[in-house]
């Protein structure tokens, strides 16, 4: 799935998500990928898998998806 960071707590780690579906999913410090979630801010494009628990799906597996160099954002990349 992919979606973008809507909250991110330094002090315990922890994230939001909001999925293309529009839903939103929380993450732990463990979930993001190498280069942690210290490097996460609101507003980057994730891509994430979900894992449900007791509760509710969390997002696991993070990774930040990069836009191509000059890019804009929400520009299409047509031939």
């Amino acid at each position: 799935m992919r979606g973008s960071i809507t909250r991110v707590s330094r002090k315990d780690g922890s994230g939001c998500i909001l999925a293309e579906d529009g839903k939103e999913v929380c993450f732990e410090r463990s979930e993001a990928s190498r280069d942690g979630v210290d490097k996460l801010r609101v507003g980057h494009s994730v891509e994430f898998e979900l894992q449900y628990g007791f509760e509710r799906p969390c997002a696991v597996n993070i990774k930040r998806l990069h836009r191509n160099a000059g890019q804009r954002p929400g520009a299409l990349n047509c031939p």
